[in-house]
């Protein structure tokens, strides 16, 4: 096995397996595996073995697997396959060797035949039927191929011309091989090797390797030898008669020999051998071999240790295919810079501190929270010492490394003091570095130790420390200048010079200090300097007594060794300036001197003076630059360590990329969808990527006007590291100035190129920053608008004419509109006043009106108690306390109008629950609602929304839009609120900088208030008048009246006030009004003591009066229930129609069947049927509306023509009629049994209201009715304390539709679902006031009241008494 010393071993050995020939002497220097370092290309998405590799005359690189060709271009692997299978789509191709012939056409084998790429059109035709076994090119450009498993050859200039060979003697199809070399062609078949004589077709045996079973893969010559490579068996060197000279073992993967591939010879006579085990190195002089393997500490290893295939690229590199679609790319002008990053097994933190090397060559790495780690570079293996390893190290921020006078490693660390490493035990032991009186260790961020007399201790924010070796005592330092006077730096590192003076690097400066005296003997200070140029951090003392002193921000200093002492700028008068200095190192052969910055890895040229920019330097490789880790290693490599890992190179040994890359183009997009020659509209007549190599020809791609938006694609034929190339490029017709692209920017867009003629040249610079000679160009013709042409220019003078004509117009008519705008102002101003004096006359009216209204109301009280209940006046005195009421109201909204408009009102915030109180306002409304028979809703996206607010604000806005909305919502209507978050578009105008109020707080919310009612639609044309004060719309039709109304103006004002808005939309019949107000979300969950609702109670009374007054006008005239009748007899049932529509609403069916349909549809009060008829009889149709829970409660009146049968009425009134008459009757006798069992309906409701506890069996005619009426009030007893219990729920529990639910209710117990909830928690709360001796509040909140006042108000609604006087009264 070869070796190296363990001195000189360098440091990629640690990432090469080493398996040698047993028969191979020490390795010579001849092989340096250090210069094989191979960039892995991007992921492709095949998963096989590249078993080819090909460069086409681009610069593409193609490659194939068995199943799967790709493209390279440089950017993206593109897929190829398509453009294969389009040649016979149902056949299934396998792929083979992918060649290039000397005049650059590219080849492709496949079991169908041979295919040649057309790079004009994009495309493959097949020149040679057949399946194709192998092919490949020899050097003088004949393409050899086996065909159908005969050996063909061909010249790619005489096609379809072929030569056809005879097979080798005794030959097997399944072993038969070609190959071809510098100087022969060779034919191999179970382990027999053959020179064809391309003349003569004629063979020569060679050479057997390996016996009959033997596959023979490939051949090189080289040095006169002969190489022959086998599958299983190994590889063979010959002599040039074929004796087998030397035998070379394959390596072993788990245990088996490795299959081989191929072999190669590069330009250092090292042969490569393509393994499915790793890549194998020939050194054909001393006969040694190196495994070179997969490595994820490495990031130039081998992607993946199974290598199939071995491409030399014209250009100098070489690829290797690997197995899981890798490929990779090798060039010996690499410049071998190592980047290194925290992987499992390898580096253990990414964050790297400090370096130092041992004797044996070894790296001990300092990590800011990994500890300590010891890389064996040899061997490649870590070693870490961290304080969870009980190694005794007590903190993992370790800041310096440094070996004493006796070779014993010290370490320092964050809050670890000094540790000194035992290697005998392989620990740390404790030097107590500790604070002075304290068990806590020092943070030592660098140290020195002064002979044998202790040691110098830094913390650049504390004081500089020295431990007394003699004493043990560890205390800080007292510096005096030359005046005496004390000085007290900021240090951050320190060294001692060659005369053994102390030098300490500060944050002001340098000190020279006398370690004995502690007297300070210099200072290098830059007077009338910026604070960064003397903030050191960092230093180097070069071979030639020069000192660099790095900065924070200032660049670098440098102190000669005459002495000067200056901020440094090179020959440009830049150098380093703005920039931290984190590490500095000296190249001691070439002098140069290396810069770690925090704008990259720069460096000092010795013999030219300069500060260079090192293109070695990959931006974020190794993260940002870390201070003072910096090390340079006994064999001359330099590492600096950064927030991501260390970089490791050898400056003397980085290479430089010498190939001049030419630039070819990848793709043309036009308005951004991509363009391919042959397509609809298609500019190109060929492939873009020709376009690149013959630009100046005279072509051009012609475009159309609307083909002006352009981004031209390109790439480069250099791929070494080739995310640093960079392209520079010019529109020559737009300018002649070169523009540089940001390094990896392939693209350039052009947006609205003018009409005109262009040529696009572009250029290359390859990784190290050599750029290429060749310039790629293409040639663009944008041809002109339509609008631009001679007929465009008169249309356009015409054009012309007509704006000047229109302008003359525009100003006359301006001046005319003007003066109408004045007109309009003023009429404006004259209806704002006439509307002021409207309301301060009112106003004032409405304080004189107040005395005489206190001399009326009183002595119409007195005139009431004192009449009897039957006078005949009663009417006109309830008239006049009517109007009397009306008159009050007038003046209280005047006056509170009038304090709105005049802004003199004030709010008064109050924190609560928003929610629970317009939903408290809401409730009272729904008494007056279920009078009118109005289903009501109330929905909310909120639980609860505690906020500040003036509840008096908040209860006007709401009880006058509830008021609104109930008022002119026609009986059997609906009336719903819903609250949720305001959209981005209802959110209020704001006007002259913000809304009108105070600027709402950032945390603000907007919430919408939606109020819906059915009834007359408002036209569009009236939505603002409405708002205005004296309009209302009428109650009984959709005009408008004036009137004294100021609820709808009142509401507009006060959103304003509260800097909100309010919007109408009207349609379907309906009407709805928006408000959206801001409040803010407060933490604190109380309820304010601010909640009264007199103004809302006040409002209820009055709708109640008026509506007294118009339900008994409406009781007149209107017919308040509905009877179906179901007869057969077309005489009678148009008899009884007539005689009933007197008094009722009457439906007719003329069977069972559609009565029951009809009964099903209309819900009536009462239903009249035959006994006899077709399709459903009388008792079908008892037994169907009992069953129905639709309609179970329906009374039923059953008429029989069958004489007086008992057993019929008996099974009548079984199957549910509640009446049972015979044919013939009197028909006031049924009028009166019609009239008695609405009677009893009526009573039924009227006695369920007023009694305490309810009894569903005394009220319901059904068992299914009584048994919904018990699962109803069960569920409402279950929830009676929970608040949050609504209808929803309610709903939800009862498992029926919610209108089939509400009208269930209501034609039992004449109450709506949110009033029959009501009921039963009021019921149960008089229940509890009778026999409880709990408190009002108690028993409130077991009833599911959240606010006694609430609760108080809905008791006194429902049982016209107080809680107080009902429990005083029971």
């Amino acid at each position: 096995m070869g070796c190296f010393p363990t001195r000189t071993g360098w440091l990629l050995t640690a990432f090469f397996s080493v398996v040698v020939s047993s028969i191979s002497p020490p390795l010579c220097a001849a092989l340096n595996i250090y210069d094989y370092r191979f960039h892995t290309m991007p992921e492709t998405s095949y998963y096989g073995g590249i078993h080819s590799i090909a460069k086409d005359s681009i610069g593409r690189i193609w490659f194939s697997g068995y199943d799967a060709l790709f493209m390279y271009n440089g950017s993206a692997f593109v897929r190829m396959d398509d453009l294969v299978t389009g040649l016979s789509p149902s056949s299934y191709w396998n792929y083979g060797q992918v060649v290039t012939d000397r005049r650059g056409g590219l080849y492709v084998g496949t079991n169908h035949g041979l295919l040649r790429f057309d790079y004009g059109s994009r495309s493959f035709e097949s020149v040679l039927d057949g399946n194709i076994g192998s092919v490949m090119v020899n050097g003088d450009g004949t393409v050899w191929l086996i065909r159908n498993n005969d050996i063909e050859s061909f010249d790619p200039e005489r096609l379809p011309e072929v030569v056809r060979y005879e097979r080798p003697p005794d030959c097997s199809v399944s072993s038969l091989a070609l190959i071809c070399t510098r100087e022969y062609v060779y034919a191999a078949t179970k382990g027999n090797l053959y020179r064809l004589n391309r003349e003569t077709g004629q063979y020569t045996f060679f050479t057997t390797v390996g016996g009959d079973g033997c596959v023979i893969r490939d051949v090189v010559e080289c040095g006169g030898s002969v190489y022959v490579l086998t599958l299983m068996d190994g590889l063979y060197e010959c002599d040039g008669d074929g004796r087998v000279t030397q035998y070379f073992k394959l390596p072993v993967e788990y245990e088996k020999s490795a299959g081989a591939k191929e072999l190669f010879l590069d330009a250092s006579g090292v042969i490569w051998v393509a393994t499915q085990s790793g890549l194998l190195l020939l050194d054909p002089a001393t006969g040694s071999t190196h495994l070179l393997r997969s490595n994820l500490h490495y990031p130039y290893s081998l992607p993946n240790n199974s290598v199939w295939s071995i491409f030399p690229d014209p250009d100098g590199g070489v690829w290797v295919g690997t197995y899981g679609g890798k490929l990779a790319y090798m060039t010996l002008a690499d410049n071998g810079v190592n980047y290194f990053k925290a992987t499992p097994g390898g580096l253990n933190h990414p964050i790297v501190s400090c370096f130092e090397e041992d004797d044996a060559g070894n790296l001990w790495i300092g990590t800011e929270g990994g500890g300590l780690n010891y890389w064996d570079r040899k061997n490649d293996r870590f070693v870490y010492y961290t304080q969870e390893s009980r190694s005794g190290i007590t903190s993992n921020m370790i800041k310096r490394l440094r070996y004493d006078g006796d070779g014993r490693l010290l370490i320092s660390a964050f809050n670890g003091g000094i540790k000194s490493f035992d290697a005998r035990r392989g620990r740390f032991s404790d030097l107590r570095m500790y604070y002075p009186a304290s068990p806590q260790p020092l943070s030592v961020y660098d140290f020195l130790q002064e002979g044998d007399s202790g040691i110098w201790l830094t913390n650049p924010d504390a004081a500089l420390m020295y431990g007394d070796a003699g004493s043990g005592i560890v205390g800080a330092v007292h510096l005096t200048d030359d005046r005496g006077n004390e000085v007290r730096p900021h240090v951050e590192t320190l060294f001692h010079d060659g005369q053994g003076r102390l030098w300490l690097v500060t944050h002001n400066g340098a000190y020279v200090v006398d370690a004995a005296s502690r007297r300070i003997l210099a200072h290098y200070y830059l007077e009338d300097a910026p604070y960064s140029e003397n903030n050191l951090c960092s230093y180097c003392v070069t071979s030639g007594s020069e000192i660099w002193f790095g900065t924070r921000g200032g660049g670098v200093n440098l102190l000669s060794r005459d002495g000067e002492y200056a901020n440094f700028k090179d020959r440009t008068g830049e150098g380093l300036s703005g920039k931290t200095v984190f590490g500095i190192l000296e190249d001691t052969v070439s002098k140069n001197v290396w810069f770690s910055t925090n704008s990259g890895l720069y460096y000092y040229d010795y013999v030219s003076r300069m500060i260079r920019k090192s293109q070695i330097d990959s931006p974020n490789l190794c993260g940002a630059y870390y201070v003072r880790a910096c090390y340079k290693t006994s064999r001359g490599e330099m590492l600096f360590g950064g927030t991501d890992g260390f970089i490791l190179f050898n400056p003397g040994k980085i290479g430089h990329n010498e190939q001049k890359p030419k630039v070819f183009f990848t793709d043309l997009l036009i308005n951004s969808e991509p363009v391919r020659p042959g397509a609809k509209d298609s500019p190109l007549r060929r492939s873009i990527t020709t376009m690149a190599c013959d630009g100046d020809d005279g072509s051009a791609i012609e475009l159309s006007h609307r083909q002006s938006n352009l981004e031209i694609c390109f790439s480069a034929n250099s791929y070494l590291d080739a995310g640093k190339n960079q392209y520079a490029y010019r529109m020559l017709g737009l300018s002649e100035r070169w523009s540089l692209l940001p390094r990896g920017q392939k693209a350039v867009q052009f947006f609205n190129l003018p009409a005109g003629s262009y040529v696009f040249e572009v250029k290359a610079a390859n990784n190290d920053g050599l750029w290429g000679d060749e310039v790629s160009s293409l040639r663009f013709e944008v041809s002109p608008s339509p609008f631009l042409s001679r007929w465009a220019y008169a249309v356009y003078a015409m054009l012309l004419l007509a704006v000047a004509s229109f302008i003359w117009r525009y100003f006359t008519d301006k001046k005319i509109f003007q003066q109408r705008l004045e007109l309009e102002r003023i009429k404006e101003q004259n209806m704002k006043e006439l509307t002021q004096a409207r309301i301060n006359f009112f106003t004032n009216i409405s304080h004189d009106l107040k005395t005489p209204l206190t001399l009326v109301i009183d002595p119409l009280k007195q005139l009431k108690q004192h009449l009897p209940g039957d006078a005949p006046c009663n009417d006109y005195v309830r008239l006049i306390e009517k109007n009397v009421g009306r008159i009050q109201r007038m003046i209280s909204q005047l006056l509170q109008f009038r304090e709105i408009e005049s802004q003199k009102m004030t709010l008064n915030r109050q924190p609560g629950d928003l929610i629970r109180f317009i939903d408290s306002i809401f409730s009272l409304f729904e008494f007056y609602a279920s009078k009118k028979g109005i289903e009501t809703d109330f929905s909310s996206r909120y639980e609860s929304f505690y906020t500040s607010f003036d509840h008096d604000v908040i209860e006007k806005i709401f009880t006058n839009l509830f008021s609104n909305a109930i008022k002119y919502t026609s009986e059997n209507g609906y009336v719903g609120v819903k609250i949720g978050r305001a959209p981005r578009e209802r959110l209020p105008v704001q006007r002259g900088g913000g809304p009108k109020g105070a600027v709402p707080a950032a945390d603000t919310e907007y919430l919408s208030f939606t109020v819906t009612n059915t009834g007359a639609e408002i036209p569009e044309d009236k939505k603002d008048i409405i708002f205005e004060s004296f309009n209302r719309l009428s109650a009984r039709r959709p005009e408008f009246e004036s009137s004294t109304g100021l609820g709808l103006a009142i509401v507009r004002e006060l959103v304003g006030n509260l800097a909100g808005s309010i919007t109408l939309h009207s349609g379907n019949s309906k009407v709805a009004f928006t408000v959206v107000l801001p409040f803010s979300r407060s933490a604190e969950k109380t309820n304010s003591a601010a909640e009264s609702y007199d103004y809302t109670v006040s409002e209820i009374d009055n709708l109640l009066k008026e509506s007294d007054a118009a339900d008994r006008n409406d009781r007149r005239v209107r017919k308040a229930y509905d009877i179906v009748v179901i007869e057969d007899d077309p005489d009678l049932r148009s008899y009884l129609e007539r005689r009933l529509s007197e008094y009722y609403n009457v439906y007719t069916a003329d069977d069972g069947r559609e009565g029951i349909a009809k009964v099903e549809k209309i819900y009536p009060q009462m239903v009249i049927t035959d006994l006899m008829m077709p399709e459903a009889d009388g008792f079908d149709v008892c037994r169907s509306l009992r069953s129905n829970i639709k309609t179970s409660h329906i009374p039923v009146i059953m008429l029989s023509g069958q004489g007086k049968d008992a057993d019929n009425k008996i099974k009548a009134l079984e199957c549910g009629a509640s009446v049972f008459i015979d044919k013939p009757f009197d028909m006031d006798y049924l009028l009166g049994q019609v009239a008695n069992l609405i009677k009893t309906q009526n009573e039924l409701k009227q006695r369920y209201s007023r009694k305490y506890i309810a009894e569903p069996s005394k009220i319901t005619i059904s068992s299914v009715d009584e048994e919904l009426l018990k699962k109803a009030m069960n569920y409402i007893e279950r929830n009676i304390d929970n608040n949050d219990y609504d209808v929803e729920s309610f709903v939800s529990d009862m498992a029926i539709g919610r209108t089939l639910l509400y009208q269930k209710l209501n034609d039992i117990t004449g109450m709506s679902i949110k009033e029959f909830i009501m009921d039963i928690r009021l019921k149960r709360a008089a229940q509890l006031l009778r026999e409880s001796d709990l408190t009002i509040s108690e028993i409130s909140i077991m009833t599911g009241f959240a606010n006694p006042k609430y609760f108080s108000i809905c008791f006194k609604r429902h049982f016209e008494l107080t809680p107080s006087e009902f429990k005083k009264k029971a």
